[in-house]
């Protein structure tokens, strides 16, 4: 039987990256940084070094094992980036709290997704800076982009965090026309901003 030393040699003479994502997925399931440097260093003498499928799932993985420098070492050094790729720095940036770099990089992005502003109005959310988490939800709806559970959660939190019953009440009648007027998990957050702008009676 092969070792895995052995095995990760033998992929250097592979066509396609698809095993070294199998070995990322496997360093994922561990959590284990080591192994993810250990497979990347291959990867880098290889020819799939360039490859985006194969960067995008290192970032991925990077980030989900908390190694968030070498995950914006892996997205700096790449020569082209999918929405993919920008959706996982700013997820990054989020976790280390750099939301300053996070609006920055996001400008940057060329065609942003549901996902893209949906990152921008919880990571702001999430660090307590409630209005920009709340510009940035007013700004997607202008964009007409669909506005999910997550979205309508997110900018409940910030109507919350605001102590803005009046807001609240704006984000409450866009989810009463939406199809998520039902969720439990709406219905959480809405209970949540009702109790922080001191309306008890409405939660």
């Amino acid at each position: 039987m092969a070792t895995r030393h052995g095995l990760v040699r033998d992929l250097l003479c592979l066509p396609d990256s698809s095993p070294f994502a199998k070995l990322l997925d496997s360093c994922l399931r561990s959590r284990s940084a080591r192994e993810t440097r250990r497979v990347h260093a291959r990867i880098l003498n290889s020819q799939f070094s360039k490859e985006i499928f194969i960067q995008n799932r290192l970032i991925d993985v990077y980030r989900k094992c908390d190694c968030l420098d070498d995950a914006r070492k892996v997205f700096d050094r790449m020569p082209q980036r999918t929405t993919f790729t920008w959706n996982s720095i700013i997820t990054v940036l989020t976790k280390s709290g750099f939301l300053d770099e996070e609006t920055r990089i996001f400008g940057s992005i060329p065609d942003p997704d549901q996902c893209s502003w949906n990152s921008m109005v919880s990571g702001f959310a999430q660090h307590d800076r409630f209005e920009e988490s709340y510009e940035y939800f007013v700004k997607m709806h202008k964009e007409n982009f669909f506005l999910n559970e997550y979205s309508f959660g997110s900018a409940l939190s910030a109507c919350a965090g605001l102590m803005d019953f009046d807001i609240g009440i704006q984000v409450y009648a866009m989810v009463s026309k939406s199809r998520y007027s039902t969720d439990v998990f709406m219905g959480s957050a809405l209970i949540d901003m009702y109790s922080k702008c001191g309306s008890v009676a409405c939660s």
